[in-house]
């Protein structure tokens, strides 16, 4: 079990948005499926694309750069990016981390 760290509050984050936090200098992307938050990593593992600033639709985000998509929930990959088959490092999806709501602030775990 890891620790929880402080990243925003609850309110720095809208339904259907997302925020990219840096925790322990790594980038994590926040999101807000209708008052449930989830955090991944917030780079693409095709090339770097920050899925903060992604299309959210249902529990999918598709990476603004190259169109790869990912299950906010679990991490897993979806679709490959455009024109591309589904490999490494792509097919091994986004870490996901445990997200609490601690008062107004939303915290996730790290290992």
């Amino acid at each position: 079990m890891g620790k929880y760290i402080r990243v925003c509050s609850v309110d720095e984050v809208p339904p259907g948005k997302a925020k990219m936090v840096r925790v322990e200098g790594r980038p994590i992307a926040i999101f807000n499926l209708n008052g449930d938050f989830y955090a991944t990593d917030d780079n693409c593992p095709h090339e770097g694309g920050p899925l903060s600033e992604g299309f959210i639709e249902g529990e999918n985000v598709t990476c603004p750069w190259h169109g790869a998509t990912f299950h906010i929930v679990n991490g897993k990959t979806l679709e490959p990016p455009a024109g591309e088959k589904m490999g490494p490092p792509v097919d091994q999806g986004v870490a996901c981390y445990p997200v609490r709501i601690a008062g107004e602030e939303l915290e996730i775990e790290i290992s």
